[in-house]
C-alpha cells in the first residue's frame, strides 16, 4: 500500500478512529503523567507532557516522535497523518502531547 492510499484510508471515520485509539494509547503509555489534585486532595485530572520545552532550538525535543513510530508501523506517512489529525481536531499542533492536553 502506498502512503497516498493510506492517507485516503485515514479519511474514513472507522479507520481514523482505530488509528487514533492506538496512537492515543501509545501516547498515554509513553508521555509523562502528572496528577492534578483539588484543594481537598482529590484527583481532579491527569495531565500528560512530553517533558520538554516546545522550542525548535531544543535539541532534545522531538515533537512527533510517537506519531512517526506508529505511522512507520502502520505504513502511513507521518506528515500526511498529522495533517489529517489536525484537520479532524480543528487546530494545528506544536507537539503531540497537546493531543492529551499537554
Amino acid at each position: 500500500m502506498s502512503y497516498d492510499t493510506n492517507t485516503i484510508d485515514l479519511d474514513q471515520p472507522e479507520i481514523y478512529q482505530q488509528f487514533m485509539k492506538k496512537y492515543l494509547e501509545l501516547l498515554r503509555s509513553k508521555l509523562q503523567r502528572s496528577k492534578v489534585m483539588d484543594q481537598n486532595g482529590a484527583l481532579r485530572e491527569i495531565r500528560y507532557s512530553c517533558g520538554h520545552d516546545h522550542d525548535s532550538r531544543n535539541p532534545n525535543w522531538k515533537p512527533f516522535k510517537y506519531l512517526e513510530q506508529i505511522c512507520r508501523k502502520c505504513g502511513y506517512d507521518n506528515m500526511e497523518a498529522r495533517g489529517v489529525i489536525e484537520e479532524q481536531i480543528g487546530r494545528c499542533l506544536e507537539c503531540e502531547c497537546q493531543l492529551l492536553g499537554g
